[in-house]
């Protein structure tokens, strides 16, 4: 596939947090003709801007504009969709579609979804050319709330680092490591319930370990800060996708104790040495690239 230009659509356009890392790592190969346009401020103008092709990413923060504008896309342009979590769902996933709405989740297509998402999925199934996710186990729960997607149209694409990042990893890995835990406090209510801050501690406190509760202002901070650590503990209570403190915590020399909820760590490159795990995850922008170069539309 030949284009002029690409727009990355997605619901923040800053660098914070894990689904704008990544954002940012994808985009850094290409950054020389990629926009990154915030879901609210999409326009049926950028809709039908020619030579495009179009990266969809969370979607969720809409106006009726920019709604009708990203339907318009879906219908017309080609596409392909990064899904971070599971966004068919207005509490992004079963678990918390559960403890939050009180109902079990059959997103989208129950009659308690969301209209406007369950075209969105339905759009995304028949018309995007590509779906890429975090984590095989993602992509099988994707698969069996959508009812079933073509396999030659799906891969993993895990979480992605920029280069500079990457070389940051190797600095940070030969710090001297005290002999406590981190655990990474949330940012409180809901957000600390779900990453499991709550039963990180019990774990810890159950296994007579020392642990410090850690929260810093930027990413920087909390990297320097959970590189002087043994390890980390992280119990998240909903379905983590490819919660990237967990690589990022090994790449810099930590010991992981987490649970299954972190859905990659059954994966072959998770279990695998921490060479092949970094060098998998360092492959991941390119993978991207080629795949999207390799589509026929």
């Amino acid at each position: 596939m030949k284009f002029d230009k690409v727009f990355l659509v997605d619901d923040s356009v800053s660098g914070v947090g894990g689904t704008s890392l990544t954002l940012d790592a994808i985009i850094e190969p290409h950054k020389d003709i990629v926009k990154l346009i915030s879901t609210v401020d999409f326009s049926l103008k950028d809709a039908f801007e020619e030579k495009v092709f179009f990266i969809l990413g969370n979607l969720t923060h809409f106006s009726k504009n920019s709604l009708d504008a990203i339907v318009a896309l879906m219908e017309n342009k080609p596409f392909c969709k990064i899904e971070f979590d599971y966004g068919y769902c207005p509490y992004r996933g079963s678990i918390p579609h559960k403890i939050l709405g009180k109902t079990d989740c059959n997103c989208p297509y129950g009659k308690d979804s969301q209209l406007h998402l369950r075209e969105i999925y339905e759009l995304i199934k028949n018309n995007s050319l590509h779906i890429f996710y975090m984590s095989e186990a993602q992509m099988r729960i994707h698969d069996k709330h959508l009812l079933g997607i073509s396999p030659e149209k799906k891969s993993i694409l895990s979480s992605c680092f920029t280069e500079s990042t990457l070389l940051k990893f190797k600095t940070l890995k030969e710090k001297q490591k005290n002999n406590k835990y981190a655990i990474i406090d949330g940012n409180g209510g809901w957000h600390s319930e779900a990453k499991g801050v709550e039963k990180s501690i019990e774990y810890a406190k159950n296994n007579n370990l020392k642990f410090d509760l850690i929260k810093t202002k930027t990413h920087d901070e909390m990297l320097n800060l959970l590189s002087n650590y043994k390890g980390l503990i992280t119990f998240p209570i909903i379905d983590d996708t490819c919660p990237r403190i967990t690589l990022e915590a090994r790449y810099m020399g930590l010991d992981i104790i987490t649970n299954n909820f972190s859905q990659h760590i059954t994966e072959i490159w998770w279990k695998g040495s921490d060479e092949k795990a970094i060098n998998f995850t360092s492959s991941r922008p390119k993978f991207f690239w080629d795949k999207i170069k390799c589509l026929k539309y």
